[in-house]
């Protein structure tokens, strides 16, 4: 069953990001070969998102940059995975819990853009 207040969420996103809000969309199974589930499998969209081809413009160095956000969907958060020197376990409590993600379309253009990263020196 979905979230009802989940998607409301993602859509109300995306009219914030400039997205088109998909007036179908599905959800998918996807499988790891990691244990990061108990049922083997995680619920996510793919293919039909609930929002796409958004954009996110804001000023830097007093220019306007635009980034594409080419989809925001939902899908479930999975467990966290622990590897010891002898062991390794999973930790579950997040698992099922509705995730929303945002996909930013490209990098920034140039180094300067990557906000306080020192510029290299030969």
């Amino acid at each position: 069953m979905p979230n009802e207040e989940a998607i409301r969420k993602t859509a109300l996103t995306g009219m914030v990001l400039n997205c088109e809000i998909s007036r179908y969309s599905k959800f998918d199974r996807k499988n790891y070969f990691y244990p990061d589930m108990p049922k083997n499998y995680q619920i996510s969209q793919y293919d039909r998102p609930l929002c796409v081809k958004g954009v996110v413009e804001f000023e830097f160095e007093g220019k306007i940059k635009r980034v594409g956000i080419p989809r925001v969907h939902l899908e479930e958060d999975v467990g966290k995975n622990f590897h010891f020197a002898t062991t390794s376990g999973v930790d579950f409590n997040r698992a099922g819990v509705p995730l929303m993600e945002i996909v930013a379309a490209r990098f920034l253009e140039i180094q300067a853009e990557t906000l306080d990263e020192p510029t290299p020196t030969c």
